[in-house]
């Protein structure tokens, strides 16, 4: 059994300069050599888009924030009820019924 070596992308650079620079067309070039000519256009166009830079980042997605509020206070007829950062929503919603104001 023959071990067939791996070819790796710097070989095929190396065959796609050398074709280049032999002004042969592919199927002139790769003939006997191994490999087909459509593989070695393939390679020629796989390079080429290796070689670009990608960008670094593609889309993003911006998130903008309400800014902090320290306290809140919320007035229902006489009643006055001071809210701080972290309250719970459903203590706040028992407490505006209990006093009428989701009538």
């Amino acid at each position: 059994m023959i071990a067939r070596m791996r070819t790796t992308a710097a070989d095929w650079a190396e065959r796609v300069k050398a074709w280049r620079e032999s002004g042969q067309t592919a199927p002139a070039f790769a003939e006997g050599k191994g490999f087909s000519d459509s593989l070695l256009r393939w390679w020629s166009t796989e390079l080429v888009r290796r070689s670009r830079k990608e960008p670094r980042v593609r889309s993003v997605r911006v998130v903008r924030q309400a800014a902090a509020i320290a306290s809140l206070t919320v007035s229902i007829g006489a009643a006055r009820i001071e809210v701080r950062a972290g309250f719970d929503g459903d203590l706040l919603r028992g407490v505006v019924d209990a006093l009428g104001g989701a009538r």
